[in-house]
């Protein structure tokens, strides 16, 4: 249950009916090891895969660049859309070039990618085209040239339409959805189907616990000791579950435990250990997200408020974080903080049950507690 099997399956029935889809995952979740695996399922299945990681790239002729070395180096795609191609590059450049790349140097950006779309897209296998941390490439691009980004972003989405053998799944840790809003290109993405990565679920946890290649500590554990520490490590991403089960090792060697399992103690001691400063950077990752993906308005409100919450294991309800952000800020509307609090939920920090807001991970919660307040 821990291979992401059914996540696997959903995205490349979606990619093989013709989807293009965005696929929003915060970091530690299992994104690029999720990403990887499907290439393996998508190239079983027939299709031609070209994978690209655009986070640290700022321009589009970077991107186009990184996109032609991809292409290039898998033989078999060369060999099967090299005709097409070169054809392409010759008409628009009357034969004046020796190299794929030279055609960048004399064509825009986004003229290169055409070609190389529309020769994938000639191919007779279907091409999908796996693009992680895309969003902090558009979001450069929008710092950069707000008229560049918006051309840029539009000419993917004319190429989704006019070439729909090419199939694409965009993904990366903080959703388009929030750039497109920010920066109001939501036009751009409303072909894009959203499928988002979640963490795992107890069940997938637990399996993934007692596979004997992960950790041997948990393979004789009960189910109620695995339970209670899923409990209180909340957000379950394969992430966290090992650096949790690297401090169950540590504390069932201290402990002298001759069999190959955990108990209540050894868990309660790893995860606090959890919370020693050498595992701060851990969940910086968190800060980290609000601070990016909020506007500094947004992330005034989100930080009283999780600073409150992180003093209540079972949460607060909307009336009394609006008097906590009322406290901070002056007058500001109910509607105001739940919003905020809805997008604190949608990123897996909070939760909402029976009216009540509450982090989703105990462990975070008395993460955020510590250092955070």
């Amino acid at each position: 249950m821990h291979q992401r099997e059914t996540e696997r399956a959903d995205l490349q029935h979606l990619l093989m009916d013709g989807a293009s889809i965005h696929m929003p995952a915060p970091r530690r979740i299992g994104k690029t090891w999720t990403i990887d695996r499907l290439a393996g399922d998508l190239r079983e299945a027939g299709c031609t895969v070209v994978q690209l990681d655009v986070e640290g790239m700022r321009t589009t002729r970077t991107f186009a660049e990184n996109l032609c070395r991809q292409i290039e180096s898998q033989a078999p795609v060369m060999t099967r859309v090299k005709s097409h191609w070169y054809e392409r590059l010759n008409t628009l450049l009357s034969g004046a070039w020796e190299k794929p790349l030279d055609g960048l140097a004399k064509l825009n950006p986004e003229t290169f990618i055409e070609t190389l779309i529309s020769a994938l897209h000639e191919d007779h296998r279907p091409t999908v085209i796996l693009i992680d941390e895309i969003a902090y490439f558009v979001l450069a691009l929008v710092e950069a040239d707000p008229v560049q980004a918006k051309d840029f972003v539009y000419r993917l989405r004319s190429f989704q339409q006019r070439y729909s053998n090419v199939r694409w799944l965009l993904t990366g840790s903080i959703g388009l959805d929030i750039i497109a809003r920010r920066y109001r290109l939501e036009g751009a993405f409303v072909d894009l189907q959203t499928y988002v990565l979640r963490p795992l679920s107890p069940e997938a946890a637990r399996s993934l616990l007692r596979d004997p290649a992960f950790g041997t500590k948990f393979a004789a554990t009960s189910d109620d000791n695995l339970n209670w520490m899923l409990a209180d490590i909340g957000w379950l991403a394969p992430y966290y579950l090992r650096l949790v089960t690297r401090e169950v090792r540590l504390a069932t060697s201290a402990a002298g435990t001759p069999q190959p399992s955990a108990g209540r103690a050894e868990i309660d001691a790893a995860l606090e250990a959890m919370l020693h400063p050498n595992h701060r950077m851990v969940f910086a990752v968190w800060r980290e997200h609000v601070e990016k993906n909020f506007t500094q308005a947004e992330a005034a409100l989100a930080f009283p408020m999780l600073a409150r919450l992180s003093d209540h294991r079972d949460g607060e309800r909307v009336e009394t974080l609006h008097t906590v952000a009322t406290a901070i800020q002056g007058s500001i509307s109910i509607g105001d903080v739940k919003k905020v609090l809805q997008m604190l939920c949608d990123a897996d920090l909070l939760t909402c049950r029976d009216g009540r807001y509450a982090f989703l991970s105990n462990l975070v919660r008395r993460h955020w507690q510590k250092y955070q307040t």
